[in-house]
């Protein structure tokens, strides 16, 4: 027979373990009966209508119920109230069990079998301290050894019920890899979790762990730190309405965008961020780093909601609102229903940008209940608005079915007021389009524009002409049109009018070229003697001063601090000033002559030509 087989027993039966259970049960209740007699009794003196002498014995915590034993193996596996309580004061100084004679005599034996002899691993005393690269010994007071088991627990996790592994459900006994394990639990997920929540707990008792306590308030500091970090760093990107991703999230990566690129920016000059990035980026999912885009989106919905929740109570708090609504595409083709809201803040105006909603249509009836929707959804009464503007659209502003009839039926002191910039711009373009020459005219600033900016060539020859003018003032370049916005044509005028002399020098010089092509030198001509007529040196003159005025006026209404008169008096002062310049028309004629180089010329030679 082999020699294994004469090793005497080492883990007890069925039958032996609950006959030991029993000797127990009995040895306690034993016990509890001969404190009952030996206990004092205590007379009641509170109550002076009792029977004197009357005893009352103290209440106190059952101590026959196993959750109040010294030995976390025995625990049931779910605590009370009463058993949490109770050891969060007592602390786990009496569980630990970290003798070294009690390690080696109760804990469970582990084989381990080789060519030679026979060899056991028992549970080592070392396993209580873990020592920091720093060579700092901390000892671990959340470890248990449970003489009965003769296994390791973790006592927080077993306490509060976190399933984390056996170290808080069976028990642990594997020595051979016991400080790999170890070290891997005190810093899990769900093992920092069950100390935030002891932590918690004892708080409300006033009971805590000093080690405890200098150990979570060092980690929620170090973790406080990095979050200050990154949302600096989303405040920055948003404010300035940058992309936050790039084609990776790669730290190191050229292409990981302006969120990580930036970190990784204020890393080279901050040690925290740098160790942070060293020791936690490029890690698999399910490591915590705060550097994800999941994270990131978090943060800036968190950031968000905020803001929006601070300006709804702003708006709740000033009672009365006005409400702006208008519908663009986005970047990704998505048709967004834009909501802003002007309220007083004080005796100042002030407005502000709530929210995109996607998809909602685009009829009347679809973006009115869309409205009225969000608005009760965040508690803002329909009932307080007292204006409501948009665009001159037919869903928007019809006068039966539009949003604005809508709104009104279900509140009439929401007074609709059409959008001013929307409705001068409006004005300005359809003065324009009704004149053939003034189509005319924009055209060919259009095809001058085109002209010099097919070639990088051209248009250096155009910006080194026009770098001949004073020093002292601004030069300003050719623009292209914006067909929305009618006002932005003043800084097309304005290149035209201020760069007349040059421009025509460039052409000259463009045309008289032999090295050009003939298409080019042709048409380069021709824009010449484009310029070299009246008609367009007049028309130069006359819409760079109507648009220098009507832009004015334009970035006037836009301004969100304006008021109804101000913005009245605004419109007002610009009719004025296009009725005055009807009647200068000689004034225009002489300032075009001047500047085609006509001066000499009668009416009549012009006219003919």
């Amino acid at each position: 027979m082999d020699d294994r087989h004469k090793t005497p027993r080492i883990y007890a039966s069925g039958a032996q373990k609950r006959k030991l259970k029993v000797d127990r049960d009995n040895q306690r209740e034993e016990k509890r009966k001969k404190n009952d007699d030996s206990e004092p009794r205590k007379l009641n003196i509170e109550n002076t209508n009792t029977i004197e002498n009357e005893p009352i014995v103290e209440q106190e915590i059952s101590k026959t119920f196993i959750g109040f034993e010294n030995d976390v193996g025995i625990w049931p596996q779910n605590s009370t109230n009463e058993m949490i309580t109770y050891w969060i004061k007592q602390g786990s100084k009496h569980l630990q069990n970290c003798d070294k004679i009690v390690l080696e005599t109760k804990s469970v034996q582990q084989d381990r079998v080789d060519r030679s002899a026979h060899n056991t691993r028992k549970c080592s005393i070392h396993f209580f301290k873990r020592i920091t690269k720093n060579k700092e010994v901390i000892n671990r007071n959340w470890l248990c050894f449970s003489p009965t088991t003769g296994k390791l627990y973790c006592y927080i996790c077993k306490l509060l019920g976190i399933k984390s592994g056996k170290l808080s459900s069976d028990g642990f006994c594997d020595w051979k890899h016991a400080a790999e394990k170890l070290s891997q639990h005190e810093t899990s997920k769900h093992h920092l979790e069950a100390i935030l929540a002891l932590n918690h707990r004892e708080r409300k008792i006033g009971c805590l762990d000093h080690q405890l306590q200098k150990q979570i308030a060092e980690l929620s500091s170090y973790w406080r730190k990095v979050l200050k970090r990154v949302v600096s760093t989303i405040k920055f990107i948003a404010e300035r309405g940058l992309a936050f991703r790039g084609d990776n999230e790669i730290i190191g990566s050229p292409r990981n965008g302006n969120y990580l690129g930036i970190l990784e920016l204020v890393a080279e000059f901050d040690p925290l961020l740098s160790a942070h990035i060293r020791d936690h980026a490029n890690k698999k999912s399910g490591h915590t780093n705060y550097l994800s885009s999941t994270i990131c989106e978090e943060l800036i919905d968190l950031m968000a909601k905020e803001v929006l929740g601070e300006i709804i109570t702003r708006i709740k708090k000033s009672k009365y609102y006005f409400v702006s609504v208008d519908s663009t595409p986005d970047e990704a083709h998505i048709d967004q229903l834009t909501i802003v809201v002007r309220y007083m803040e004080e005796i100042t105006p002030v407005e502000r940008f709530l929210t995109f909603v996607p998809n909602c249509g685009h009829t009347g009836i679809e973006m009115a209940n869309t409205l009225i929707t969000f608005l009760d959804y965040h508690k803002i009464e329909l009932n307080d608005c007292r204006g409501q503007s948009y665009d001159n659209a037919a869903n928007m502003s019809g006068k039966y079915q539009g949003m604005q009839a809508l709104i009104k039926n279900k509140n009439e002191f929401a007074e609709f007021v059409p959008c001013c910039g929307h409705s001068l711009n409006l004005v300005g373009k359809t003065a324009a389009n009704s004149c053939v020459a003034a189509i005319r005219f924009f055209d060919f600033i259009q095809n001058l524009y085109v002209f010099f900016t097919a070639t990088p060539t051209r248009y250096a020859l155009l910006t080194k002409k026009l770098a001949c003018i004073d020093k002292n003032k601004r030069v300003y370049v050719l623009k292209n049109l914006n067909e929305t916005r009618w006002s932005c044509r003043a800084d097309a005028t304005k290149a035209v009018v201020f760069g007349y002399d040059f421009i025509k020098e460039a052409l000259e010089e463009i045309s008289n070229d032999l090295e050009q092509k003939d298409i080019v030198k042709i048409e380069s001509k021709k824009l010449n003697e484009s310029m070299c007529t009246l008609e367009v040196a007049f028309y130069a003159i006359f819409w760079n001063d109507i648009l220098e005025r009507f832009d004015l006026t334009s970035h006037l209404l836009q301004d969100p601090k304006i008021v109804l008169q101000t913005a009245v008096n605004a419109l007002n002062s610009l009719l004025s000033f296009v009725q005055e310049i009807r009647n200068k028309y000689e004034e225009y004629e002489e300032k075009a002559k001047q500047m085609s180089g006509l001066k000499d010329q009668s009416r009549f030679e012009l006219n003919k030509k």
